[in-house]
């Protein structure tokens, strides 16, 4: 039979590669998500200003730049969406390809097993011939 040694080699480097992948689609979501969380800092810092602040223009800039934030969130939001929608397709090609490669290992032990099985077979017939023909020899001695 075949070794399947270089073909779990191969699924393996696959699953290596698909975590990888999944990895970067994590760090991005984590990076839109510290955007969101600066941007909502930032809004509520500039908010705090605004109450501090006697002037009227003031005001009108907030709202401006309230509503400037709260357009860079939903966009924000919305590229997490869609990443979200890609790591769960990332997600499910990564267990795809482990389950793949976990079936090839499965495979491989149990060629291995049955290997060892019929090794130690034989070794024990081989053993059993050696001890009869010592009998034998002790029979025919007598």
């Amino acid at each position: 039979m075949a070794d399947l040694d270089p073909l779990i080699r191969y699924r393996k480097h696959g699953v290596d590669e698909k975590q990888r992948v999944l990895a970067r689609l994590y760090g991005i979501s984590e990076q839109l998500e510290a955007e969101k969380q600066a941007l909502i800092d930032q809004m509520d810092k500039e908010k705090e200003l605004a109450k501090q602040s006697e002037s009227v223009d003031t005001a009108a800039f907030l709202g401006n730049y309230l509503t400037n934030a709260r357009k860079k969130i939903d966009s924000i939001d919305k590229k997490r969406r869609k990443l979200e929608a890609e790591i769960a397709v990332a997600q499910e090609d990564m267990r795809n390809a482990f389950a793949e490669m976990k079936k090839v290992e499965i495979t491989q032990r149990k060629r291995n097993e049955r290997e060892r099985a019929e090794e130690q077979a034989k070794e024990d017939r081989d053993l059993d011939e050696i001890a009869l023909e010592g009998y034998r020899r002790k029979l025919e001695e007598d």
